[in-house]
This record gives C-alpha cells, structure tokens and sequence, in this order.
C-alpha cells in the first residue's frame, strides 16, 4: 500500500525572507517531501488542494500548556497565580481517567484549530503522577494527530507550605482540609515518573 500524496497549491508561504511567494507543498503520507514553485510536480492520483490567495505557515509549537486545566477555561479571569494555584486543586482534582483523556484531547484541538502541530504539555496528578494518567494523557493527543512532549508537573511542597506562615495563619479548619494537600515525597513521584517511562504504550 502506497502513502497517500496531496500537493497544496499556490498558498503564499510565510517564513522565508520577508515576502510570501506562491509555493506548491508536496506531501507524501504525513511528511513534507519538497517545497517548490507554482506546478511543482506530484503523480497522477494526488490529491489537490488550492491554496490560492491562502496563507500558510509552518505548524505553530505550544511551549508551555496543561492539559489537565481546559475544563477550567473561563471559570475566572484575571487572577494572580497564588489565587489559581489555591483553587487549583477544586478545578482540576478528582479526575477519572476519562476525565483526564478528554481534558488533554480538547485542548489538543483547539491547539490544532489554530494551527499549533506541537506543545509541551505541564500536566499534573495528585498526590503523584501515574502510569494510567500519563498515558490517557498521551492517547489524547495520539487520536488528535498532535506531536506533544508529556512533563508531569512534580513538587515536594503544596502552595500553602511554601510560603512561609501561611499555613499557620488560616483558621484551623481551613488548616485541616488543606492539609490534606500534602504531596508525596521526592522519591515516591520520581518512581512513579520512572514506571511510566518503562511502561510507555508508544
């Protein structure tokens, strides 16, 4: 079975000097195989797309996103990043693994609706990462057709022990329910970071 050819034509493409010609963009399968002129040629049966008065670019890279926040989006705006980091763990927790699956796949089309191909993708799990979640994480972006570098996000300390006295200052009941918020320790998020790594689907 061969792969499938498409030549776009005549887009204006934008990334090389400070015009953007006309070019032909010849695609075999998923890889960009030549960039020419106008009637570059392609075989007979490829699909044909035109591009004309169209402008085109090269995939755009997320450098910095999480995945687990997108069922978030609008629930506030404009806070500072102690107020998210402190209501984080009610917009983001109790996660099922579909849960998880559809929150990184959401975000995953938006991205590629705006032409983003790639991102590095910040997500995080409580109290560590796991195996399960990282890889719904990876599904996700899989079956959306993105390229995506998986971080989980890793810390000793919750929002409220690292700054100091804070938690000395809340009330003692508020004291409980975020004490529950601890993190696990060091060596136990790095063993469950290598599980995934030896474990990894794909």
């Amino acid at each position: 079975m061969t792969d499938k050819t498409t030549i776009i034509r005549g887009g204006r493409l934008v990334g090389f000097g400070h015009c953007a010609d006309p070019v032909d963009i010849l695609i075999v399968g998923d890889t960009i195989a030549e960039v020419g002129p106008p009637g570059l040629a392609a075989l007979p049966g490829a699909v044909a797309v035109d591009a004309s008065n169209q402008l085109m670019h090269p995939g755009l890279i997320n450098a910095h996103t999480h995945g687990h926040g997108n069922f978030g989006k609008g629930m506030a705006g404009r806070w500072t990043l102690e107020l998210l980091l402190a209501a984080a763990p009610w917009i983001t927790g109790n996660r099922t693994l579909e849960d998880k699956y559809l929150s990184s796949y959401v975000g995953a089309i938006e991205m590629l609706l705006k032409g983003c191909t790639a991102c590095y993708d910040l997500t995080v799990e409580f109290p560590l990462p796991s195996v399960e979640g990282l890889d719904a994480c990876g599904r996700a972006y899989k079956d959306a057709g993105m390229r995506a570098v998986l971080a989980p996000m890793v810390a000793e300390l919750s929002f409220y022990q690292s700054y100091p006295g804070l938690l000395e200052a809340l009330p003692p009941a508020m004291q409980k329910e975020v004490e529950r918020l601890r993190l696990a320790p060091g060596d136990a998020t790095l063993n469950a970071m290598r599980q995934s790594m030896q474990s990894w689907s794909d």
